[in-house]
């Protein structure tokens, strides 16, 4: 009886989580592994893979693909993608669906829920135009391009490349 009881306990526990995740929420720190191996829809031997890359502007003027391993040096050249596909840094405010009803949710989820401070922004900017000038590129704004892929799935070749979104950040 006794490790019933137990075991029920822990169900529950590891269960709020889950629940909680129906929402789009993850608590902080998270106690939930990674949903397991991603599958890519294949059709007719193609596959469709969206990328995000950065752009900045060379000194002539002309936009010019950011080179992320000299662009983040010393740091890895694969956080580059992830702070691409992280809106560059800037956080925003995040509709929260249970604001202000249950205060340990409120409190589990304070992390993801809080938007940047204007200082913050400010030193998220310098060190972006820092990284910038030191590559030699204009220091007043970067792009990021979404540009959508379809692979073959047979040989790897890039069948087509589309762009499907450009957003631009202004550093000044």
């Amino acid at each position: 009886m006794h490790s019933l009881k137990f075991t029920g306990i822990l169900f529950a526990i590891f269960l709020i989580p889950f629940v909680l995740r129906l929402f789009g929420l993850e608590p902080y720190p998270a106690i939930l592994f990674p949903s397991g191996p991603e599958t890519v829809k294949q059709v007719n031997g193609k596959t469709e893979i969206e990328t995000k890359q950065l752009f900045a502007k060379k000194q002539n003027g002309q936009w010019a693909l950011v080179e992320p391993k000299a662009f983040m040096y010393p740091v890895s050249a694969i956080q580059l993608a992830k702070l691409v596909s992280k809106n560059m840094g800037f956080k925003k405010q995040k509709p929260f669906p249970l604001k202000g009803k249950i205060g340990i949710v409120n409190y589990l989820y304070r992390s993801q829920n809080s938007s940047s401070s204007a200082a913050e922004e400010a030193e998220l900017r310098n060190w972006i135009k820092k990284r910038l000038k030191r590559g030699n590129y204009q220091t007043s704004e970067v792009k990021v391009a979404t540009y959508s892929n379809i692979i073959s799935t047979t040989n790897g070749n890039i069948l087509k490349k589309e762009l499907k979104d450009e957003k631009y950040y202004n550093l000044d």
